[in-house]
């Protein structure tokens, strides 16, 4: 914690607020130009969006404050690091490499890092409401908003990607990846720069992103030009087998069932014997898919934390059984990139479900893949607003 108290009060004030200025000057002029570029809501969404992102970043700070945080961790390693380079690699190393700048020559304080990361995770929400938006039509239901602007309200995915460390990062390379990949012929560098990020970060899962790219564009027949096809996936196929060793390198497996990795299962151990949250290494497939994406619910008991949480877990209840009704039983009619981010969301979050050690660490691992959720949720509402109008 020492790094944390380097600063007096007046000038751990003016860091934050200097911080906090640019930050809002910077989103102003984002905010227009993605207004301008593309079909929103409105700007007023934005900024609204941008202020829930910011309280929930306050409430993660507080819950900081009173909790062994990753976060504190992430930047007592990063300033006590003389220098850059060294720092790069994947996973944890990699969000050192990332801080190190804003760390040690911006000279920010612990608050003002995390306002910055938590920033990053602002964009990468913006980022995936955007490529819903130019998916999917929806009516509005309250005000000027249709689903896709409220589901992106839901307060979870704000509070877990408001902080220094791998959420907020990684929701940012997904975010950039599938923006991407919604227009490829023209956003080439979203789509390489959000897959190297993600890789960096947790390669495991950007090997659940190539892997969902091979098996969507191999099942999709219309859509995509043949030849586009037959080169997205041999192109896929060569990313796979070429980062293949990186991958089992960073899980400690020889095998590509990643599941089976030494290091994942010792963490995922280590993590089950957390006080955070009930263990859930010891149950099935289905029970701990159900766990990763629905619980705590009322009845787990799991403090005034747990049960706030709930009341969004009751709503993810309800969109799956909206999705699986009126969104999977019209499979034939998504396209690939509906297809794909299906498969991301699924590989994902059976990757993550098995190496998730308890349900405290679920509720923050989730928050990755909530937003393709609400992206299929939205797709799956379309027929439903579209069998209405008939």
């Amino acid at each position: 914690m020492e790094p944390l108290h380097r600063y007096d009060g007046i000038i751990l004030i003016m860091d934050i607020v200097i911080i906090i200025l640019l930050i809002f000057l910077f989103n102003t002029y984002i905010i227009k130009a993605l207004s301008n570029r593309f079909d929103i809501a409105s700007e007023n969404y934005l900024w609204l969006l941008f202020a829930i992102h910011f309280l929930m970043s306050s409430a993660y700070m507080l819950y900081a404050f009173y909790t062994s945080s990753d976060s504190v961790a992430y930047y007592t390693v990063t300033s006590s690091a003389d220098k850059w380079l060294p720092l790069f690699g994947t996973g944890t190393r990699f969000i050192h490499f990332l801080a190190w700048p804003f760390v040690s020559i911006l000279g920010l304080s612990y608050y003002s890092v995390m306002i910055v990361f938590s920033y990053f995770g602002y964009l990468a929400i913006v980022l995936f409401y955007l490529t819903a938006r130019e998916n999917i039509r929806l009516d509005n239901v309250w005000m000027n908003y249709s689903p896709i602007e409220l589901v992106f309200f839901l307060p979870n995915l704000h509070f877990w990607s408001s902080s220094l460390g791998k959420g907020s990062s990684i929701l940012f390379g997904l975010g950039l990846f599938i923006f991407g990949l919604s227009r490829f012929n023209r956003r080439f560098f979203p789509l390489v720069f959000g897959g190297i990020l993600t890789f960096f970060i947790r390669p495991h899962i950007f090997f659940t992103l190539v892997a969902s790219v091979m098996i969507g564009v191999l099942i999709t027949r219309s859509g995509i030009k043949p030849y586009l096809r037959w080169l997205i996936f041999l192109l896929s196929v060569i990313v796979f087998v070429y980062l293949s060793d990186e991958v089992l390198k960073f899980a400690n497996t020889d095998s590509l069932d990643i599941t089976s990795s030494a290091t994942l299962s010792h963490r995922a151990s280590e993590l089950s014997k957390s006080s955070s949250g009930v263990n859930i290494q010891e149950y099935g497939l289905l029970m701990k898919m159900f766990t990763f994406w629905f619980r705590p619910l009322f009845i787990d008991g799991q403090g005034a934390f747990g049960f706030i949480v709930s009341f969004e877990n009751i709503v993810y209840v309800y969109m799956f059984i909206v999705l699986v009704r009126e969104g999977v039983f019209a499979w034939r009619t998504w396209n690939g990139w509906f297809r794909i981010s299906f498969f991301i969301f699924l590989l994902g979050s059976f990757i993550l479900a098995q190496v998730t050690g308890n349900l405290g660490i679920a509720m923050r691992q989730k928050a990755q893949f909530m937003p393709f959720f609400f992206i299929l949720y939205c797709k799956a509402l379309s027929y439903r607003q579209n069998a209405l109008r008939r």
